[in-house]
C-alpha cells in the first residue's frame, strides 16, 4: 500500500442533485477527505476517522432498522 504524500483528486461520473455539477473528491495528506462542487471554491474537509465513524453509524442504524422490520413482519 502506498502512503499518501500528495493530494489525489477525482471527479464523480454523474452530476450531483439539482446543481448539475459533479463533485470533486480529494484525499489529502494528514488523512483528510475534501469535497467541493466542480467550478466552486468552497471546499468541505473532514478527517477520514470522522467520516468512517459516521458511515459506520449509518450502517449500524440501517441494520437495526432492518432487524426491527423483520421482527414486525414476522409477528414477534
Amino acid at each position: 500500500m502506498t502512503n499518501l504524500n500528495k493530494p489525489v483528486s477525482r471527479r464523480t461520473a454523474k452530476p450531483f442533485a439539482h446543481y448539475a455539477r459533479r463533485i470533486v473528491v480529494s484525499l489529502e495528506p494528514g488523512d483528510i477527505l475534501a469535497m467541493r462542487l466542480e467550478r466552486q471554491t468552497t471546499t468541505f474537509r473532514a478527517p477520514l476517522a470522522d467520516v468512517y465513524t459516521v458511515l459506520a453509524g449509518w450502517h449500524a442504524d440501517r441494520a437495526l432498522k432492518s432487524r426491527r422490520e423483520t421482527r414486525r413482519t414476522n409477528g414477534a
